[in-house]
C-alpha cells in the first residue's frame, strides 16, 4: 500500500466519522475538552487544509483556524467531502512526495510529511467517534499500514514539537485500533 493510499484510507475513515454525526452531537463536549464535536472536526478537517498547503505552497487556512479549531458552521459533512478531495488531489501533484519542505520539525521530504496529515486524520476520526460513544476499529487491512505510520509519527522528537501528545495508559483488554490510538496519545476510556 502506498503512502498516498493510506491517507486515503485515513481521510475516508475521518470523512466516515463526519458524516455519521447528528446535529444534536455538534456541541457535545468532545474528548479534547473543552473542545465541542463541531470545534474538533473543524480542527480535524482544516489540519488537512494545513498540512496540504504546506506541502504545496497554498494557503489555504491559517494556522490560527486550525489550531484553535475555529468552527466551520456549514454542513460538516459536505465540508468534510470536500477537504479530503482537495487535500488527498494536492498530495497527488506531481514531485511532492519527493520534494524538501518546510515544517514545524524542519526541512523533511514529503515521504515523511505525509505520514503527519495521516495520523491526524486517523486520531481525529477516533477521537470524534469516541466523544459520541461510537468507538471505532480501524480495518484489519489498513493495520501494517497504520501501525508504520504511528511508528513515524508517534516519537518524541514530534511530542517535543506538539505535534502528538504524550503515550497513555493502555488497558490489558484493549484493542490494536486502541493500542495504537494510545501511542498517539489518546486516553482509552470504557
Amino acid at each position: 500500500m502506498s503512502q498516498l493510499d493510506t491517507l486515503g484510507y485515513s481521510l475516508r475513515e475521518l470523512t466516515g466519522v463526519v458524516a455519521s454525526l447528528d446535529s444534536s452531537e455538534m456541541d457535545t463536549v468532545s474528548n479534547c475538552a473543552p473542545w465541542t464535536v463541531r470545534r474538533l472536526a473543524s480542527h480535524a478537517l482544516n489540519n488537512q487544509l494545513l498540512w496540504a498547503g504546506m506541502v504545496t505552497g497554498h494557503d489555504l487556512v491559517s494556522p490560527e483556524v486550525a489550531m484553535g479549531a475555529v468552527a466551520y458552521d456549514g454542513d460538516l459533512a459536505r465540508y468534510s467531502d470536500e477537504v479530503a478531495g482537495r487535500a488527498l488531489a494536492l498530495w497527488e501533484t506531481d514531485g511532492v512526495l519527493d520534494a524538501i519542505h518546510v515544517t514545524p520539525l524542519g526541512e523533511l521530504p514529503g515521504s515523511v510529511v505525509i505520514n503527519f496529515p495521516t495520523i491526524d486524520a486517523l486520531a481525529h476520526a477516533w477521537d470524534l467517534a469516541a466523544s459520541v460513544g461510537r468507538p471505532i476499529a480501524f480495518a484489519p487491512a489498513e493495520m501494517a499500514a497504520v501501525s508504520a505510520v504511528v511508528a513515524a509519527t508517534c516519537t518524541d522528537a514530534a511530542r517535543d514539537h506538539g505535534l502528538i501528545q504524550p503515550v497513555t495508559a493502555v488497558p490489558d483488554d484493549a484493542t490494536e485500533t486502541e493500542r495504537l490510538m494510545s501511542a498517539a496519545g489518546r486516553a482509552i476510556s470504557r
